[in-house]
């Protein structure tokens, strides 16, 4: 047998998601482990609500995507200066 690939999941497992919860409480005082929970829980249901559709989106934009639901649903108003301070973390 011919090992062609391995494959895993780095986010979780060798990224420590939940780093961004203090830039997001920079952002956002109060709400930094919020946003960050709920932005994971988002990035993982689009994930695979997208892969059961078969309507692949690169995870840079389902993560944009899940940042954007999470400030809105928590009724937070951004700028995009403060969201790119935010996504860039995750990059």
């Amino acid at each position: 047998m011919t090992i062609k690939a391995v494959v895993f999941d780095a986010y979780g497992t060798l990224y420590d998601v939940q780093s961004v919860a203090a830039v997001t409480d920079e952002a956002f005082p109060g709400y930094g482990e919020l946003i960050s929970q709920i932005w994971r829980l988002k990035q993982l249901e689009y994930t695979w609500l997208r892969s059961l559709m078969n309507r692949y989106e690169d995870f840079s934009v389902i993560t944009r995507q899940s940042l954007t639901f999470t400030l809105k649903a928590l009724g937070l108003t951004f700028d995009e200066k403060a969201f790119e301070r935010i996504m860039e973390k995750y990059v």
